[in-house]
């Protein structure tokens, strides 16, 4: 069962400007920052707000480390952006078999690492009408900057 809107991944260029952005317009801070090394990304969870099922909703900045991965090439061909949805769930594993029952391609065979610990898959764009959608099981984590 999907819980809620764990988070929108947002790609861009410049990942201290861009974070620059959020805090001086909306005035959101950010929660966790870390360089996820497997995705290729340097990234910055500015938290929103906490949900009814002990999680929080957050806007994930994304700046590419390197020319290979997934969010530079989506940067070179779409330029900055909303990248992709996040929904949360209690159980990736069951979530995403359950998807995948109902024909929708799961691109990574088991869920992999993701921001603050958490356990991560996602649905093919093709299958779920254009956007990229990340299923999130989320690890118990305390604020940390760094």
């Amino acid at each position: 069962m999907l819980t809620r809107i764990d988070h929108i991944g947002i790609a861009c260029f410049d990942l201290d400007r861009t974070v620059e952005f959020y805090r001086a317009t909306y005035g959101f801070e950010v929660f966790h920052s870390e360089v996820n090394e497997e995705q290729g990304v340097r990234e910055a969870m500015l938290k929103i707000n906490d949900t009814s099922d002990g999680g929080a909703s957050y806007l994930q900045l994304l700046e590419p480390t390197r020319e290979d991965s997934t969010v530079a090439k989506w940067l070179a061909k779409n330029g900055e952006g909303v990248h992709h949805i996040a929904f949360g769930t209690a159980d990736v594993d069951a979530e995403a078999a359950d998807i995948k029952g109902k024909g929708v391609r799961v691109l990574y065979e088991e869920p992999r690492r993701g921001s603050m610990g958490s356990r991560i898959t996602f649905l093919h764009p093709k299958d779920c009408h254009g956007v990229l959608t990340e299923l999130v099981t989320s690890a118990p984590v305390e604020s940390s900057e760094h």
